[in-house]
């Protein structure tokens, strides 16, 4: 058997080298959220699984098939490839929760149609990026009974975790008694705020180990000393059924269920749902049997941890990431808005500051960058996604000039690009008739908006896609060269070995046309003039002392003509 193994294992490794999401960008898409059959339905729709029972269901009527109705509408903002959430057969919409791994999900469709988007995907010259979770399966709860017997395959209580069960507990008295958490985030942050206090402990957007201060998954280390490794891949996620990937017939059907799933359906590349959670051993036997490159989730706020994560410098692991990092940092940056809580407190999540401040942002990249230790082409760059607290529109109030400059260090900064769907249409998570807030708010129809080509948000997000192409920047070196609170400068090498200057700001629409200094900026005298890439104007007169006197607040990208026609 070993050399059977070693020999697929090398032909995983040589497809993984034959297409890389490195250069691309990523259009993000929730299945049953998308697009349906009927292309003239515009009935707006949020619905809500059943999270309190845990009966799932909350279908709007999204298919695998209106996906592919549409792919003309994805394709015209330039995007290179497609991410979905799952499809296979689940308790909810949003698949997160299977029941069956072997049967796509019927709400959805069927095999023949997840082949069909990927082959129509394929003859667009675009890849196919497909959702998958190894950690869970739905919970085992459902209206207060515990019922294992219709989950595919795995249907024993071996199956599952079961950390802290008492000798005297049956399965599902320990289920119902709610599992025991794999860390106290409370006694942490507690501790971690009176450490902090007392100038014993240091945490915040300058400290790789600890960007934020507060512990929650991905922090673990000494600040945070409940947060163990081994409760951490051990424990349950909510109420969800915890896969224990220590039992072999568990590991070995999904590492073979991956392989398989690519191979079926001509997978380009993988995202793989709470790989944080995983047994850190799992995640590279996970890489070497997709045999793409897979782009882990990993929501934490530890640089260090983040690296060990990935695959290179003589590390096994992941080939790419999620990028969390600056994430947490980006909403406050851009738009002063709250996505978290220093120590644990969240009373003030979901409100703004009374200013944005750009600097824990630049901080956090600025460490990021310098560390060399991640291949960071290969993290996914994102302002918003289908977990967290707002989507982008409504977290900076509306105000178009902001969405701009969070949306051009999206698409500008070092990794792939990643745009969650509905940001072109203005979609703020919010339009349901009580203005709700949560999950699946953010989560609603697309359809009732028409797929319109003409929103400003569209039109410049295709113009950020083109500008990666012509200037050359899908891949390359980036550096921080200046952060200020109202400012974020930096540079994107081209594959010219030339430097590209994008220079941000939060300022609000109000103040749009209003003047805006960088420090520091390029060299005016180089040769060649100097042009902005998004409005095609000339800047080399606005290079002055080295820095750039920008006529206004737009976001600007800076490049040399050299002689050459401008993108």
């Amino acid at each position: 058997m070993a050399p059977l193994r070693f020999l697929w294992l090398c032909a995983c490794l040589v497809a993984a080298e034959e297409f890389s999401l490195a250069g691309k960008s990523v259009y993000f898409l929730v299945v049953d959220r998308f697009a349906r059959n009927q292309a003239s339905n515009t009935t707006f729709c949020d619905l809500s699984a059943d999270w309190i029972n845990n009966t799932g269901g909350g279908y709007c009527g999204g298919t695998l098939n209106g996906i592919i109705n549409r792919l003309d509408y994805i394709q015209g903002m330039g995007f290179d490839c497609v991410w979905i959430t799952p499809v296979v057969d689940a308790n909810g919409f949003m698949g997160y929760d299977a029941v069956n791994i072997f049967d796509i999900e019927p709400h959805f469709g069927t095999k023949e149609d997840l082949q069909r988007l990927s082959e129509q995907l394929h003859q667009r010259q675009m890849c196919l990026i497909l959702d998958i979770v190894l950690n869970h399966m739905r919970p085992l709860v459902i209206n207060g009974r515990v019922n294992l017997s219709s989950i595919i395959p795995f249907n024993q209580e071996s199956h599952y975790h079961q950390r802290n069960r008492s000798h005297n507990q049956s399965f599902e008295e320990y289920l119902i008694a709610w599992p025991p958490p794999p860390f106290n985030p409370s006694e942490d942050n507690a501790r971690l705020k009176k450490l902090k206090q007392a100038g014993e402990a240091d945490c915040g957007h300058h400290v790789a180990e600890q960007t934020e201060c507060a512990c929650f998954p991905g922090n673990m280390g000494f600040n945070c000393p409940s947060l163990s490794p081994t409760d951490f891949s051990t424990g349950y996620l909510g109420v969800l059924g915890d896969l224990n990937h220590s039992n072999p017939f568990v590991r070995q059907t999904l590492l073979k269920w991956v392989h398989e799933m690519v191979q079926n359906y001509s997978l380009d590349a993988l995202r793989l749902d709470t790989a944080v959670y995983l047994d850190r051993g799992f995640l590279p036997e996970v890489q070497e049997a997709a045999g793409v490159q897979v782009l882990g989730e990993a929501t934490v706020n530890n640089l260090t941890f983040q690296a060990s994560l990935m695959h290179g410098g003589g590390q096994s692991g992941l080939l790419g990431l999620l990028n969390f990092p600056p994430f947490y940092q980006l909403p406050r940056a851009f738009c002063g808005y709250r996505i978290g809580g220093d120590f644990g407190d969240y009373s003030l999540q979901g409100t703004w500051e009374d200013e944005a401040n750009m600097v824990g942002l630049g901080s956090v990249l600025s460490l990021q960058l310098s560390s060399q230790t991640s291949n960071f082409d290969m993290m996914g760059n994102f302002a918003d996604n289908h977990d967290e607290y707002s989507r982008l529109t409504y977290y900076c109030r509306y105000d178009t000039l902001r969405i701009r400059q969070a949306l051009v260090w999206v698409f500008l900064s070092r990794g792939i690009p990643i745009l969650y769907y509905g940001t072109e249409q203005g979609l703020d998570g919010h339009q349901g008739p009580e203005n709700t807030k949560g999950q699946d708010a953010l989560r609603e129809s697309l359809w009732h908006t028409g797929y319109r080509t003409d929103t400003w948000q569209y039109l410049f997000v295709q113009k950020l896609n083109k500008l990666r192409k012509s200037l050359g920047i899908g891949v390359g070196a980036a550096e921080i060269k200046g952060t200020s609170k109202r400012t974020l400068v930096f540079t994107r090498e081209t594959a010219e070995a030339d430097t590209v200057w994008v220079f941000l700001n939060n300022g609000e629409n109000s103040t749009a046309m209003e003047g805006q200094t960088y420090c520091p900026g390029p060299a005016g005298h180089l040769r060649g003039r100097w042009f902005d890439a998004l409005s095609g104007k000339p800047m080399t007169q606005h290079l002055k002392k080295g820095c750039f006197e920008a006529p206004d607040k737009f976001p600007k990208v800076l490049y040399r003509e050299n002689g050459k026609p401008k993108p």
